[in-house]
């Protein structure tokens, strides 16, 4: 008897990763809720997906603002609603406004990283466990810049928030320990995704020869992080553990390729 398809939220996706790991898990026969603030963009999203040649499995478009634990709980009961139960959540909601050092960054936007970064992820530990914790279920969070705690020029809002989150699930994974909940982790790298593209535009300082060479080596399509997590989150039965996609194995394997690795070509980057 086959198994029934496994039901994943994903806050955070209506662009960028969060919709590239949707599209990914519905190859793939599962149902996703995807999220985003506004209903709209959810809605937009979703009919997107259908409209997929290899989308097999089911989408429903819920708005959530991450910062509300209401709006959390909220999601979450939907996803039960429509599908029943929920098998594994995704905390990938995150904000980067990057290009300023501390001197200069506005407190209203340090102050809305943290809490859609950092705060909206301690909502969906915190309702998704106690969602699983009888069933059990698995939660993963979305790291980024920061995650490992080294300094990153222009991104001191987005990377200690990062740091913040690390810390936060590492805690988190410990109190999960021997119950019926795994809690996992990703370090997806520097992704072209949207937040990327707007970023990049919003800096208006153009890349230099030496940016262009690094991003080269250590950038990614979207699709192709999108599948590494959809992948690992529907086969991996592991718990505290942080899948890291850009190893210095990696890095170095890249730094070798002839001729050299190229990304940027497929985007219109200044």
């Amino acid at each position: 008897m086959p198994s029934s398809p496994k039901t994943i939220i994903v806050t955070g996706s209506t662009r960028g990763i969060g919709y590239g790991i949707a599209a990914s898990l519905l190859e793939r026969e599962c149902n996703v809720v995807l999220s985003g603030p506004r209903q709209a963009d959810c809605d937009s999203a979703a009919a997107s997906l259908r409209e997929l040649a290899s989308s097999k499995g089911e989408v429903l478009p819920v708005s959530c603002d991450v910062t509300s634990e209401r709006d959390v709980e909220n999601l979450w009961q939907a996803g039960v609603e429509a599908f029943g139960q929920v098998d594994i959540w995704l905390n990938n909601a995150g904000l980067a406004l990057t290009g300023k050092q501390l001197a200069d960054l506005p407190s209203e936007e340090f102050a809305t990283m943290l809490n859609v970064n950092l705060l909206g992820a301690m909502h969906g530990c915190k309702v998704a466990f106690n969602g699983m914790k009888d069933r059990g279920g698995a939660i993963y969070n979305m790291l980024g810049a920061g995650w490992d705690a080294k300094p990153v020029p222009g991104m001191i809002g987005y990377a200690s928030s990062k740091a913040g989150l690390t810390f936060m699930h590492r805690s988190f994974a410990m109190e999960a320990e021997g119950s019926n909940v795994r809690v996992n982790a990703f370090a997806p790298g520097v992704v072209m995704s949207d937040g990327f593209m707007r970023e990049q535009a919003r800096s208006k300082g153009g890349l230099s020869p030496e940016r262009r060479s690094v991003l080269n080596i250590i950038g990614d399509h979207v699709e192709t992080i999108a599948d590494w997590v959809a992948e690992t989150m529907l086969n991996h039965q592991g718990h505290a553990e942080l899948f890291n996609w850009l190893t210095p194995a990696r890095i170095a394997e890249r730094q070798a390729m002839t001729p050299p690795r190229d990304v940027l070509s497929r985007y219109e980057l200044a």
